[in-house]
């Protein structure tokens, strides 16, 4: 999974991603043009996430932070279908820039409307100074604008320079079916795939349908929340999982004996992904309730009642938000004030190097901050303060 963001709410329908600009899933079309900067691009749409695989980045769903002010239930029975059967004309923009600017950016173009970047190990570019970051966009994206609004949110004194292919549909369940493949968290847990039997029966397996949904398990932020719900579950907490994605943390704290497992997100497609994977793994809906967050004032639907997410402020044991950094910086408020007192609040989806940052945006809420790391990725947890 995972990497950085900004502010937004439209959202993406049938995007999909894709693993190299090498991969045999794309097709581009007849043409493909070259460009600087230009205005002249496509309307933006700014779109929510998909799941992310080593250098490969996609949005977790609170792609552009909103203050979460607006939730409605979420449990219709007919929501609880498989969405992996689905395929779209996308972009594949091919985005060159300074070696030492590849990281920042790719995770700037995240907050600013890509769905996904891509780029190779540092490493394996030796001393060349320039390389090139692949990105998917919606079809009717504006690239020049996302791109130059990433390049500056960053700072460059330069203007990058891109390729635009314009790619067929490919079979989106193929794709995942290829790539996700039982993961092993630790001794005694699983992350499954639907398409294949669970490698140890006696272990504790988590089934799963990614979807349209961030959160395979595979990727180190979601397994540095995992071990954390490890530690932390004793029996009887009340998790919240803040950004819920495919809903394997949820769905893995109440396998952990957690008591209630409560859902949210901005994405349909994300609740949709989290209520079938629930079902998947024989989990009661009272038991992980989920919630489509609008982000505008006023409830997402007449259906919400006094019962909604807003009512359970103060009453969570754990909190876990495996966003991307930017929402954790700005909803930091509304995050905390979920938890109760003493309450445990886990943060990831950053890299190592934004950490100290975050620390410093929770420090008037956590006491007791502490750092886990892998491959590059960080998680970090804290304590909120009695008062």
């Amino acid at each position: 999974m995972t990497a950085s963001l900004h502010g937004r709410l439209s959202l993406l329908k049938h995007l999909i991603p894709f693993k190299s600009h090498h991969s045999s899933l794309l097709s581009p079309l007849h043409t493909t043009y070259s460009t600087s900067l230009s205005p002249d691009s496509p309307p933006q749409i700014l779109t929510p996430p998909v799941s992310t695989l080593s250098r490969f980045k996609t949005k977790p769903s609170f792609a552009r932070s909103v203050q979460l002010n607006g939730v409605s239930a979420f449990t219709s029975e007919s929501d609880t279908s498989s969405i992996t059967d689905v395929a779209s004309d996308y972009l594949s923009v091919n985005i060159r820039c300074q070696k030492q600017d590849a990281e920042a950016l790719s995770e700037a173009l995240l907050s600013f409307g890509a769905c996904s970047a891509y780029m190779d190990d540092l490493s394996d570019f030796g001393d060349l100074d320039e390389i090139s970051i692949t990105s998917i966009f919606p079809q009717d994206a504006r690239v020049g604008t996302c791109i130059t609004e990433a390049a500056s949110s960053i700072c460059l004194e330069y203007s990058p320079s891109y390729d635009i292919s314009v790619c067929k549909q490919c079979d989106w369940a193929s794709y995942v079916q290829e790539s996700f493949q039982p993961t092993k968290v630790i001794d005694g847990l699983w992350v499954v795939p639907t398409w294949t039997e669970p490698p140890d029966l006696q272990s504790t397996n988590i089934i799963l349908d990614p979807g349209l949904a961030f959160g395979t398990g595979e990727h180190p932020t979601t397994k540095l929340c995992l071990l954390l719900l490890y530690k932390l579950i004793k029996g009887g907490e009340h998790v919240l999982d803040y950004g819920t994605g495919s809903g394997v943390l949820g769905i893995a704290a109440l396998k952990m004996g957690a008591a209630l497992s409560v859902g949210l997100d901005i994405d349909p497609h994300a609740v949709t992904s989290a209520r079938h994977n629930a079902s998947l793994n024989s989990i009661n809906p009272s038991r992980m309730p989920l919630y489509l967050v609008s982000g505008k004032s006023g409830l997402a639907s007449p259906d919400a009642t006094v019962d909604d997410l807003v009512s359970r402020k103060g009453e969570f044991d754990i909190i876990i938000a495996n966003i991307l950094l930017n929402p954790l910086m700005e909803l930091a408020d509304d995050i905390v004030s979920y938890g109760k007192p003493g309450s445990i609040i886990g943060l990831s989806g950053i890299l190592s190097e934004q950490a100290p940052q975050l620390e410093e945006r929770y420090s008037k809420y956590l006491d007791g901050i502490s750092l886990s790391e892998m491959n590059g990725w960080a998680c970090l947890r804290g304590i909120k303060k009695m008062h």
